[in-house]
């Protein structure tokens, strides 16, 4: 392959900084134009190097965001009414549509100017996380026609990334947590593992498992069910041809793909975009094949035995591909909730296509909010059983703060995460927008409090971009904040502090909501916030602050600098409401959840 003349190069994309400056001791011109998404880049303003998303602004966001959804309902409609697909893979077909637009999104950043001048794209190769190598956007397919574009490659210098883990909590620690229920299921699915089915007149396969899920299998298997661990996947197989027709399937649905793309990218992108599209799509149908063969095979008929899977998060290939083999063989096909978030959260219809309601019979719910609003999706089929949060949940509220003087009385949890190449959206801010809408936080508001913080990090698996968040700077220049980023859940450590601080609506507000602590919710306007119900009811039960009020940052100093025990004195008076809150959007009920959801399956589906 011919060397690469970095001195010839005027325009790059490139989204890390130290890949830039290798291509600058390689010969690039400082003087060249960098386009880029990264925030640590873009984040001293240097002239020469430009945000590539700053053709975002809110509104155009907002529009691109909140049309998602209907667009995963007309590609739904449309599959589903090709012959021979059915309803498995016509989720699977609108799920890749959905997935899709973070293409589409980057598309859009592109330029006539950019398919016909010179470009240079640097790649970076480094350690990512579950999902591999996703650092880098697919600037070489878009711009494949450009003959003048050139790609370099560059791998991280002493790349180092951790996923999330308990190896430094102890096992008591996570016992205390974790309860009867767990060392129970740990003991029985191993021995039970070693015992013949003639045994056994119930069956329950359990693929992936959550807190809901192993409580609840403990107590089927309390009643003399066999529970089986489904480990491992199928091997990739390259040969794998698909059993439908592909042909009359992109007949359909490339009508309202190409509608979709045209609106958003110049006209030198549309064929790129719609290209990578279909392959896309093509590689989740061949995954989708391998998946129904693997889940065929293992999931043997036994006699008389009345079988049903138990799951979490069903509504991906993994859970499509299982329902559809499922459904088959007539065995129930039941979903666990996993976390609070659809019952909150206003942007969340973007992937109703991936609800747990999509693709299983039942689902075991937490409480009434996250079944009405579930149940209102396009997409829903199951019907739907409160049984209340798990018993981990609920143990949260038997957490005693450290009787350590020198504890850090507030913890900020972070949900600070940037999209990258991989996330979805719910926000209708860039990257960089989010990044300084955090640093803004850090300086404005946490440094000047009286009282010490501990700024705990997102424990995030996938890694967005290969540089150091700018954000962590700000942070670990702060005299009153101490840096907390191992890769550790918070609910390990709520015990430490007295006072939590977090903000957008996700499943990473359950935990504190439940340990009964003084949270402080900051409702991100433009960043999954609430819903306008669920901002009533939690502006009631929690001190929740909206940062598109006036003087945000100086109500939410003012109030955070108080006397620690000013601020708990007015949580206490908010207990009434907080309870009907924590009824009606957290758990129904606050004990007997694994026990009501197994008496559920054995009554309906055993």
């Amino acid at each position: 392959m011919k060397p690469i003349d970095f001195s010839q190069q005027n325009t790059v994309f490139c989204d890390s900084l130290e890949a830039l400056e290798w291509a600058y001791n390689s010969g690039l011109p400082r003087s060249a134009s960098i386009k880029t998404s990264s925030p640590a880049l873009l984040w001293n303003n240097n002239s020469n190097i430009q945000n590539i998303e700053a053709r975002w602004n809110v509104e155009e966001l907002k529009k691109f965001q909140s049309s998602i959804q209907n667009l995963s309902e007309d590609i739904f409609n449309a599959a589903i009414n090709v012959k021979d697909i059915g309803r498995e893979r016509a989720l699977s077909v609108s799920r890749s549509a959905v997935i899709f637009h973070n293409v589409l999104y980057k598309a859009a950043c592109l330029e006539e100017d950019d398919f016909n001048n010179s470009r240079l794209c640097i790649c970076v190769n480094g350690k990512s996380g579950p999902s591999g190598n996703k650092l880098n956007p697919p600037w070489g397919s878009l711009m494949s026609s450009n003959e003048l574009l050139t790609t370099a490659h560059y791998t991280l210098s002493d790349d180092k990334w951790d996923v999330l883990n308990t190896q430094e909590i102890s096992y008591w620690r996570r016992y205390k947590l974790a309860g009867f229920e767990t060392m129970v299921y740990r003991f029985l699915v191993k021995l039970m593992n070693k015992l013949p089915d003639w045994l056994f007149k119930k069956k329950v396969f359990i693929p992936n498992e959550n807190e809901l899920i192993i409580e609840t299998a403990a107590h089927l298997m309390l009643k003399g069910v066999k529970v089986v661990e489904l480990k491992g996947i199928p091997e990739k197989n390259e040969e794998e041809v698909l059993s439908v027709n592909y042909e009359k399937l992109c007949d359909a649905i490339t009508p309202i793909i190409n509608q979709r793309v045209r609106e958003w990218v110049v006209p030198s992108a549309v064929n790129p975009t719609i290209l990578l599209f279909k392959k896309s799509m093509h590689k989740d149908l061949l995954q989708f094949e391998e998946l129904i063969k693997y889940w065929d095979e293992i999931l043997t008929n036994s006699g008389k035995m009345k079988q049903a899977v138990l799951m979490n998060a069903p509504g991906n290939i993994k859970g499509q591909a299982l329902s559809y083999i499922c459904s088959k063989k007539s065995m129930p096909l039941i979903a666990a909730q996993h976390g609070v978030t659809i019952e909150i959260s206003k942007l969340h219809g973007e992937v109703s296509v991936i609800f747990d309601n999509s693709v299983s019979d039942a689902v075991l719910t937490y409480n009434i909010k996250n079944l009405e609003n579930s149940n209102k999706s396009y997409f829903s089929k199951a019907k739907q059983y409160v049984v209340g949060a798990s018993a981990r949940h609920i143990r949260m509220s038997n957490i005693k703060t450290s009787g350590n003087q020198s504890i850090l009385p507030i913890v900020y949890i972070s949900t600070h995460v940037y999209r990258g190449n991989l996330g979805m959206f719910v926000t209708w801010n860039s990257d960089y927008v989010r990044g300084k809408k955090e640093q803004k936080l850090v300086i404005n508001v946490l440094r000047k409090l009286p009282h010490k913080v501990r700024y705990k990090t997102y424990p995030e698996d996938n890694r967005r971009y290969s540089d150091h968040d700018p954000v962590l700077n700000d942070v670990a220049d702060s005299k009153n904040i101490e840096l907390f980023d191992k890769k550790i859940d918070m609910r390990y450590l709520l015990s430490e502090h007295k006072v939590i601080v977090t903000s957008i609506a996700t499943s990473t507000l359950g935990w504190p909501v439940m340990s009964g602590m003084p949270v402080v919710f900051i409702n991100r306007k433009e960043k999954n916030p609430l819903t306008s119900e669920a901002h009533v009811s939690l502006s009631k039960g929690l001190f929740v602050f909206d940062d598109d009020d006036n003087d945000f940052y100086h109500k939410l100093r003012v109030f955070l600098s108080q006397p620690i025990s000013e601020i708990e004195k007015l949580w206490e008076e908010k207990k009434d409401a907080r309870e009907e809150m924590i009824r009606k959007y957290f758990s129904a009920y606050l004990s007997g959840s694994g026990r009501r959801a197994a008496k559920i399956i054995m009554q309906e589906y055993l």
